[in-house]
């Protein structure tokens, strides 16, 4: 935010000065700005252009969210009119007195946090940023960072892992990470299938290892949260900011138990396929 306000001072604010003053337009304010925007702000589908924007509409930001809802706004045209109108399309039939729900978008329990100030119990979308990189120590570390870069990536990457599955493009990376002198050329490598069945137990050893140094960084286990959580009236004791941060982190920590099963699961079958070798 910091940067993003600094930046604004030296191009929006300074070309308009007269009415937007540095006195008023103060690195708070602009903080209050965003913070309304970003959690009150509405996604409006435009109709007849085609597109979609965000707008601030009263009552419209009263609503909460679900992450299974797929009710949407629209902004359209009045017949007959030159007003134009947001419109809520409903996802399903509500009776009377239901609570009607709409979605906020596609986002983790630590944005959702962030943003809004809660988190989702069974959110689809929720995820862990891992953070993996090449080792310094690799014999082929400047062909593969080389590599990298003729592609326009660095050493280092983000990936999210979600509840059910982790992304194709984090399995291709940590196979180029692994690669071996004996998997030959990497230019003559495809990334999107195993290299070897050693280079292919390597990627999930190192996918488990990073999962579990994320989980050592956390100052409490997940059955110590677990534990918390299960007794009402201590749980309770915390503010609704900490009873938030408690859930967030419990729901990361499982999907980084839940990724180190499945690699403890594929390291399993290789070992039963090199037996039968």
């Amino acid at each position: 935010l910091q940067a993003e306000y600094a930046a604004l001072r030296e191009t929006t604010l300074a070309r308009h000065a007269d009415v937007l003053p540095a006195d008023v337009v103060t690195y708070d304010a602009f903080v209050w700005g965003m913070t309304m925007l970003l959690s009150r702000g509405v996604d409006l589908k435009d109709e007849d252009a085609g597109t979609g924007q965000l707008g601030l509409v009263p009552y419209a930001d009263l609503l909460n969210h679900s992450p299974y809802s797929s009710s949407n706004f629209m902004y359209t045209a009045i017949p007959f009119s030159k007003q134009r109108e947001v419109v809520l399309y409903a996802d399903r039939p509500y009776a009377a007195n239901d609570q009607v729900l709409i979605s906020y978008g596609q986002k983790s329990n630590a944005e959702l946090l962030l943003l809004y100030g809660f988190v989702v119990d069974r959110n689809r979308f929720d995820e862990v940023e891992l953070r993996v990189a090449l080792a310094e120590d690799d014999e082929r570390y400047g062909e593969k960072a080389a590599f990298l870069a003729s592609v326009g990536l660095t050493a280092a990457q983000a990936f999210p892992l979600l509840i059910d599955r982790y992304s194709n493009e984090l399995v291709q990376f940590l196979r180029l990470c692994c690669a071996s002198p004996s998997e030959g050329p990497l230019s003559t490598l495809s990334f999107t299938e195993p290299l070897s069945l050693a280079n292919e137990r390597a990627v999930f050893e190192a996918l488990r290892a990073g999962c579990q140094l994320a989980l050592e960084k956390y100052p409490e286990t997940e059955e110590e949260d677990a534990k918390l959580m299960g007794n009402a009236a201590m749980f309770a004791t915390l503010s609704r900011r900490q009873r938030m941060a408690v859930k967030l982190r419990r729901n990361e920590k499982r999907i980084l138990l839940r990724t180190i099963r499945v690699c403890e699961q594929e390291l399993a079958e290789f070992d039963v396929s090199e037996a039968r070798l």
